[in-house]
């Protein structure tokens, strides 16, 4: 029961989420907390009952009541992978945090973000500043609170060394929104989690990139979102780092 009300909740946020990423794109941040949900085709104003996450989808059979035209695979897509993370958030991480309320918010909400760009930089090849921003506003006052004072360098290092990466290659690599994005991961990880994080990204976003290239999907040099990269290393990392890392070195240990 607890689950199940958890998912739903996860549910409603994906959908929030959604809304934040296409309207931030739109440079509509008033309507981001007032505005009434509507098609991005036709425009129409959705009513309450075209509007249920995921279910909603369903019934509509992937289009538009008003337009007929189809609804995007990402927003069902993005409503399930949030109340999936939610459910992995909460029972993951409540053991670790042995009950402690404000540090399981503080993972919901790095995860939200963290959801948030990956669906934006996938999309709109930006990664939002208010977003962006806003959690590393968030991981400032968590280190205030708990005095993890640690956690500053890791986030100065690993955007450091991505602002080297994008004046090195000018810009045609990655961005400045990496470049927060990297500072963000390390003062929400910390070390040695940040290295697991940085490693996979660039593992995943390298096997990707040469599989799309080989299936004639992009060309050499074309640019690829690394976001989506960062932000699901950094999740993975977040709940599997330290025994990723433990594996690593037993491994490292046995060859020699």
């Amino acid at each position: 029961m607890i689950g199940s009300s958890f998912f739903i909740f996860g549910l409603c946020v994906g959908s929030f989420i959604n809304c934040l990423v296409y309207r931030l794109h739109l440079r509509d941040t008033r309507g981001v907390l007032i505005g009434r949900s509507f098609c991005p085709r036709c425009k129409h104003q959705l009513a309450w009952y075209d509007n249920i996450p995921l279910l909603s989808f369903i019934l509509l059979k992937a289009r538009c009541r008003y337009c007929q035209k189809k609804i995007s695979i990402h927003y069902p897509l993005v409503e399930l992978g949030t109340g999936v993370l939610t459910l992995l958030v909460l029972f993951h991480l409540r053991g670790v945090l042995s009950g402690h309320l404000a540090g399981v918010l503080f993972y919901l909400l790095i995860t939200y973000a963290l959801i948030a760009i990956f669906v934006s930089d996938l999309l709109y090849f930006t990664v939002p500043d208010e977003v962006v921003w806003s959690a590393i506003g968030i991981s400032f006052l968590r280190i205030l609170v708990t005095g993890h004072w640690s956690l500053v360098i890791p986030g100065l290092l690993s955007g450091l060394f991505f602002l080297a990466l994008v004046l090195a290659t000018k810009g045609r690599g990655m961005g400045l929104g990496d470049v927060k994005l990297a500072g963000l991961m390390g003062l929400v990880l910390g070390y040695p989690k940040i290295i697991i994080a940085l490693y996979l990204a660039f593992l995943t976003g390298a096997v990707v990139g040469v599989i799309l290239i080989l299936l004639r999907k992009k060309h050499f040099g074309e640019h690829i979102p690394f976001g989506p990269f960062l932000c699901t290393a950094t999740i993975i990392s977040l709940f599997w780092g330290e025994i990723i890392w433990k594996q690593g070195l037993v491994l490292l240990l046995l060859r020699f």
